[in-house]
């Protein structure tokens, strides 16, 4: 295990290679939650020149031309016209993979398909298009992903686990909903709430916390999901939110790429991360320890890719409490960071929000935020990027650069001085 290669170095570091990156965000998990959006445009400043980028439609004009001033963005893009939700980007290219096809061959280059998820559709678009798949089986990715599984892996590693409850949700079963209150009230007993997971939840959704006097509510809430299982869990009070990245490469090199800061709304949804210097080395060995023996067993069952497990501090203990088996959030702008070091080294301190203000254009949004604007130069910045949808309803992402956490703190608030917040 390694620690020395960038993260796009794990991706490829072949210079014969075409990375192509299919960075949409609708899953392939059996629940889709209907406020998820496509974030295809997150690749795009995270892409090498060399690399090619698929989209879901044209990126928005002025942002590249933006990103392409400041020596970022790829050459090369294909862009379907798709604006439906009823299907992936890897399902775009399995109908009509002519136009990668046709880049593949301009360039010249060996494929390599890299997308947000591995699942079935991904294999499929990767073989179409003659590429190595930077993922993993379907069975593999569904197997770390479900936080149920997960719990259990981490308990024959001899993991420390929070307790808890998997629950099969059945409906038809007149007395099931009666049997999940009676595990909720006796962990009631000793803590003040209780939190239930989805064990194929993603972006908050099928999460829920309860002090007991939802229950029926709560019930038939978790039932129009569709979710078939959950975890019932005591809400532990909690100290902090680590995230740890690591990857497993196409010739199983495994690469630790550090941790993050997760910022948890209410101490369950997350809503931004932030990287700085490390944690305590106590707690920094603690986490990195149990994420290898983790990881060894992800690597022996043939994962591919990249992936996050994300940790909880508690008085009681450091739980492990899910694998996020895919592209993060924190890896697009990891990826953004590592190469925003090399022109300024001083970028100690990076944070990644999810931000709304009033709906503009790019050029509007660089008017008003041109004095903290990511310039190439200046080390205390912010970098706008997922802008794809800024002018329609006023949501994109941003990345806050500083030197020091009190730079970091500052810009934020200036952000919010100017009518941009958190979404």
């Amino acid at each position: 295990m390694t620690t020395d290669r960038l993260l796009r170095e794990c991706i490829s570091s072949n210079k014969n290679e075409l990375v192509i990156f299919g960075a949409d965000s609708f899953a392939q998990f059996p629940t889709r939650d209907s406020s998820i959006h496509s974030n295809c445009d997150r690749a795009l400043p995270g892409a090498c020149s060399c690399d090619l980028v698929v989209l879901r439609g044209q990126p928005q004009h002025d942002y590249y031309t933006w990103l392409r001033a400041h020596g970022l963005g790829p050459d090369h893009i294909v862009a379907y016209e798709e604006s439906s939700r009823d299907r992936s980007l890897s399902e775009c290219i399995i109908e009509n993979p002519q136009p990668v096809l046709n880049m593949i061959e301009v360039i010249g280059r060996k494929p390599v398909y890299v997308p947000w998820y591995s699942g079935r559709k991904e294999a499929e678009a990767a073989k179409i298009l003659g590429a190595e798949l930077f993922g993993a089986q379907r069975d593999v990715t569904v197997k770390y992903n479900d936080k149920a599984e997960f719990k259990s892996i981490c308990q024959q590693l001899g993991i420390p686990v929070i307790t808890g409850n998997s629950f099969t949700m059945q409906p038809e079963d007149d007395n099931n909903a009666q049997e999940m209150a009676r595990i909720i009230k006796g962990y009631l007993t000793t803590h003040e709430t209780v939190i239930l997971r989805g064990t194929l939840g993603e972006s908050g959704m099928s999460l829920y916390r309860t002090t007991g006097d939802d229950l029926p509510e709560l019930y038939e809430k978790i039932v129009a999901t569709g979710e078939k299982m959950v975890i019932i869990e005591p809400f532990l009070s909690v100290i902090s939110s680590p995230g740890d990245q690591w990857t497993i490469d196409r010739a199983g090199r495994i690469d630790h790429i550090g941790l993050t800061d997760q910022v948890c709304e209410k101490g369950m949804v997350h809503v931004a991360t932030q990287h700085g210097p490390p944690v305590s080395p106590r707690l920094y060995d603690i986490i990195t320890q149990t994420s290898r023996k983790i990881v060894k067993h992800m690597a022996e069952s043939g994962y591919c890719g990249v992936f996050g497990i994300d940790y909880i501090v508690t008085n009681e203990d450091v739980f492990p409490v899910e694998n996020n088996a895919r592209f993060n959030g924190s890896t697009y702008p990891r990826l953004i960071t590592d190469k925003m070091k090399k022109v300024i080294p001083s970028i100690d301190y990076w944070k990644f929000i999810k931000i709304k203000t009033t709906p503009c254009t790019f050029a509007e949004l660089t008017a008003l935020i041109h004095d903290l604007l990511y310039d190439g130069v200046k080390v205390n910045s912010v970098f706008p990027y997922n802008c794809r949808t800024l002018q329609t309803r006023g949501v994109f992402s941003v990345l806050l650069l500083a030197e020091d956490l009190n730079h970091l703190r500052y810009i934020e608030e200036a952000l919010k001085e100017r009518g941009i917040k958190r979404d």
